[in-house]
This record gives C-alpha cells, structure tokens and sequence, in this order.
C-alpha cells in the first residue's frame, strides 16, 4: 500500500554495483581481476549507471567521489580478492 519515494530501493544491480565498489575502494583495478569474484563486473563497470566508477585506462577503473559516498551509507563487508581461503589451524 504505498513505499518510501524518497530513498533509493536496495536492487540486486545496486548490491552488484556496491560489491564492486568495495573491491575498487583500496585503489584501481583491473576488471580481469574483478570478474573472478564479480562476474558482471565488466558490464556494472562500463556502463557506470550510478556514476560510482571511473575508467583510468583501458580495463582498469578507480572509485569516484560519489562512489566512496555509496560505501559510506551503504557500508559493505571486506571482500578477500585474494582468491584462496586461509585455513583455520
């Protein structure tokens, strides 16, 4: 029966677009090295849909002003791009 009109509505393509967000927060990076943890990364990246990203060079893109303001109201976990699990002893 009615919604909020003024806040933004959490999408999937929004979490996808923070996930990546988070993973460019420490610096620039190449999609290549995103695709493995976000497979739409490519996509989300080019097409810049809320203006978070920006495209430093060929295949590599940094987190612009208005991205950092995303992570900050919407706060994501640390993500482990290294790509290997540690074992707990």
């Amino acid at each position: 029966m009615g919604g909020s009109t003024r806040a933004p509505i959490m999408t999937a393509y929004r979490q996808q677009a923070l996930a990546c967000a988070s993973a460019l927060a420490n610096g620039p990076r190449k999609v290549r090295d995103l695709r493995a943890d976000f497979p739409d990364a490519g996509k989300i990246l080019l097409h810049n849909v809320y203006g978070w990203f920006d495209r430093a060079e060929r295949g590599i893109y940094l987190l612009t002003d208005a991205g950092r303001a995303a992570l900050k109201r919407w706060p994501q976990q640390p993500i482990n791009l290294s790509g290997a699990a540690e074992a707990a002893p």
